[in-house]
């Protein structure tokens, strides 16, 4: 759940490395929480044939 993350108000995350398919590739992410089961982030990613960005929300629910 994204409760259970250990993040209180945001996150940024970076990461690099390489892929068959596409070959070396670069990622950034940052993200907020709203609330205890809401959060909304937004991505860049570049490789050397793309570049793509985009924005999203994540809500979780349990049972």
């Amino acid at each position: 759940m994204l409760s259970d993350v250990p993040v209180r108000i945001g996150y940024l995350e970076a990461s690099a490395g390489a892929s068959s398919l596409t070959g070396a590739y670069a990622r950034l992410e940052g993200g907020a929480r709203l609330r205890e089961n809401l959060g909304l982030f937004a991505f860049v990613e570049a490789n050397p044939r793309e570049r793509m960005a985009g924005a999203g929300m994540r809500w979780t629910f349990g049972w």
